[in-house]
């Protein structure tokens, strides 16, 4: 079974960060390992969260339990979300080193892959802007999206990241051309489409985008989350990118017309769970 270890949020009362990892890895039979960032009763939106950060040094500590038992050599994937603090980015950069240098025993002759490491760098989004602090935001840039395999922003992030103004990227080719600029790799959110809302994957070979009509309504918080989560599920379940993309924006598009269709105040993650063991698919286009 595939192991993903997820840094990010736990909030107990909202379908939000990593505490969504069970619900969106474990109908794909991919097993996660959460190392919350915080401790939230619900998400901030709803207004004052109760909780609290983790201090970095407890997940320091929740790490080296899960390296003593000789996991990190079993990683196939690490996806990191929202951070509360910059200690805990540091924290975070130290673990993708050490998976990256945990010995990877042999299979039929074969060294197995290297640990895919994704980062979400969750920083804000278009209307609210920016919702963390200045200097995690500084030390998510600085020190954790250098370090990234994929990079998976909504469009508000990448531009950001960019240091660009939003309102220049207005169609996939522009997002798309400005990312192959960038250079590595990104998963894109959030990305204008004349269908509704697109998807955006680059690489080296070129890119993808797959669109979905929009969902009217007040969609609850949470579809970037679960997006990441599917799309390194599907990697490590050995889709491929294409097969990754068209499945992850299929399922959190199923999810979102499900949780609209119920009235949802929180997306009906769990309630999907018999349409999340299914593999999903959308049209997909290649932008030159």
């Amino acid at each position: 079974m595939p192991l993903v270890l997820v840094i990010s949020s736990y909030v107990a009362a909202s379908r939000v960060g990593g505490g969504i990892a069970p619900y969106v890895l474990g109908p794909m039979k991919v097993d996660p390992v959460h190392v919350p960032t915080c401790l939230f009763g619900r998400h901030p939106g709803w207004g004052p969260p109760g909780g609290a950060a983790v201090e970095a040094d407890v997940m320091a500590k929740m790490l080296e339990g899960i390296e003593a038992n000789g996991l990190y050599s079993l990683i196939d994937a690490v996806v990191t979300g929202h951070f509360s603090k910059p200690e805990q980015v540091a924290v975070a950069s130290d673990l993708i080193a050490k998976v990256r240098a945990a010995p990877r025993g042999k299979a039929h002759g074969h060294a197995p892959p290297q640990p895919i490491i994704i980062v979400d760098p969750v920083m804000g989004d278009e209307a609210p802007g920016l919702y963390i602090s200045e200097p995690v935001a500084e030390a998510l840039m600085r020190d954790l999206v250098p370090q990234a395999d994929i990079v998976a922003p909504n469009l508000w992030e990448f531009a950001r990241l960019m240091g660009l103004d939003i309102s220049s990227l207005r169609t996939a080719e522009d997002v798309a051309a400005r990312a192959k600029a960038a250079g590595g790799r990104w998963l894109i959110s959030s990305v204008p489409s004349p269908k509704g809302i697109g998807v955006l994957h680059v690489d080296g070979d070129g890119a993808l985008v797959a669109e979905t009509p929009r969902v009217e309504g007040k969609i609850p918080n949470g579809t970037g989350d679960m997006l990441t989560l599917r799309f390194a599920g599907g990697l490590v379940s050995g889709f491929g990118a294409v097969g990754a993309l068209a499945d992850a924006v299929g399922a959190t598009h199923t999810v979102i017309s499900k949780t609209m269709e119920w009235q949802g105040p929180e997306l009906s993650i769990a309630a999907c769970s018999d349409l999340l063991a299914n593999r999903h698919s959308v049209p997909t286009r290649k932008i030159s």
